[in-house]
């Protein structure tokens, strides 16, 4: 069932509930009051038999004549009247109905009472005479009350049915007015394919509501999908090319060797080119892999971890695989702020992101030295690595932690582009800004800025 037709069939079980609440309160009230005006009708039939049959001694001919005519009006209801003492019966209404002694009670203390009995409507009044106290009791049926409440009965049932049928159909026009701009929006939706991710949705004019909320969602929904598809499809494609390049050279290579017999050095050099080459190949491999783990890797691999130990850690592993390098590091400028030394991330990938910054370094700068400072930066720790290569020109500085890209002036350097991308993610991920300060011909130095833990 569609939303459209769920608030329709609910909304009219809500009015049909609360109509017939609203309904059936106001039913209740009029029969109360219909049962009320009765027996204050009844005990004005009391007080009139009171006076006609216990004042008569105290009037004259003409009072007493006209007590006489208003109750010749009323005399279709029947009367009792009882003496209060001993419960004698005076008058007699002929009804084969006995009164029990509580009910008199209740009249003779409460001074009137209103009660039902057998289908009648009974009130009585305690009255006090020179000759006595009495109780008298006057009794009948409320048939024009009866008619009232029928006929009303049927007016409301009618307009409760009238009520429900107006207030669904009002409420499925309402409901299919109101859903109109979704079914349009979700028609558009079902528009958009993989070659139309650039379409955006324009939102309602008017007032912003919960629709402009929803497609503003879905239009940066849509940016971050068409990003990730871009993104996807240029990985792809620098991938193949990148992986098809040292395939090729291994092809190639093996293809030559088996052209002819050679001598055994011949063999050896065309081995350790191929070794070479699948190196390569195996680095680039290294680098999608762990890009593709650091894609689904979660929060919980964090920890609080010490920068300058790492940091240790990449200088030896440096000074390994570079023996030729000068690196100088510079720790003075932490010295007092030792707790910013402390941050909140995954050791193994900040090893791997500060490997990859001293690596390029080292590959640009030789064979002129490195120097790695700490100092501390707006309250934050602040890595800085300074080479004293060819610089990096100012079209290239924002694209060189793209994936696969090598810059102009890095086609004599071995690499494949994948080192500063990973690198990048890394520190995304971990919260720390990056800077670049570089000027072609006077070296680069990369800046790393990690939040306080």
């Amino acid at each position: 069932m569609s939303l459209r037709a769920k608030l329709g069939n609910q909304s009219a079980l809500i009015f049909a509930g609360t109509l017939g609440f609203v309904l059936l309160g106001a039913y209740l009230l009029f029969e109360h009051y219909t049962r009320e005006v009765y027996y204050k009708k009844l005990q004005g039939r009391a007080n009139t038999a009171a006076f006609f049959y216990l004042e008569k001694d105290e009037l004259n001919s003409a009072k007493y004549r006209e007590i006489e005519e208003k109750y010749k009006q009323i005399s279709g209801e029947p009367i009792r009247l009882y003496h209060a003492g001993n419960r004698a019966l005076f008058i007699d209404d002929k009804l084969n109905i006995t009164l029990p002694d509580n009910v008199l009670n209740i009249i003779a203390k409460q001074g009137s009472y209103n009660f039902r009995m057998n289908g009648r409507h009974f009130s009585g009044i305690f009255y006090k005479d020179n000759e006595g106290d009495f109780i008298v009791v006057a009794s009948g049926n409320n048939t024009t009350g009866r008619e009232q409440l029928a006929a009303l009965r049927w007016m409301l049932a009618v307009f409760f049915v009238l009520g429900i049928a107006i207030n669904y159909v009002m409420t499925r026009w309402l409901a299919r007015r109101t859903f109109s701009p979704f079914s349009r929006l979700i028609r558009k939706v079902n528009a958009i394919t993989a070659d139309s991710l650039h379409t955006r949705l324009q939102p309602p004019a008017g007032k912003a509501n919960e629709l402009t909320a929803l497609i503003t969602t879905f239009n940066y929904f849509l940016e971050r999908l068409e990003a990730g598809v871009k993104s996807q499809r240029n990985f792809l494609k620098n991938a193949s090319h990148e992986l098809k390049t040292p395939l090729a050279a291994i092809i190639g290579e093996i293809e030559v060797a088996l052209k002819q017999p050679r001598q055994q050095q011949e063999y050896e050099q065309q081995l350790l080119l191929l070794k070479k080459d699948a190196l390569h190949l195996q680095s680039i491999m290294e680098g999608l892999l762990m890009l593709s783990g650091l894609e689904i890797a979660t929060d919980t691999d964090m920890q609080p971890v010490r920068i300058d130990e790492i940091l240790w850690n990449v200088l030896e592993k440096a000074g390994m695989h570079y023996p030729q390098a000068e690196i100088s590091a510079d720790f003075s400028g932490i010295a007092d702020h030792e707790h910013l030394l402390i941050v909140q991330g995954n050791r193994e990938l900040l090893f791997v992101a500060l490997s990859n910054l001293l690596d390029n370094a080292i590959k640009f700068s030789r064979p002129h030295p490195i120097a790695v400072s700490l100092t501390v930066e707006h309250n934050a720790l602040s890595i800085t690595i300074r080479d004293q290569g060819p610089g990096i020109a100012e079209a290239d500085q924002a694209r060189i932690f793209d994936l696969f890209y090598r810059g102009s002036q890095t086609r004599h350097v071995s690499g494949h582009g994948i080192g500063l991308h990973l690198t990048a993610q890394i520190l995304e991920r971990h919260r720390a800004s990056r800077y670049i300060h570089s000027k072609p011909g006077e070296g680069t130095a990369i800046q790393v800025i990690f939040p306080a833990a």
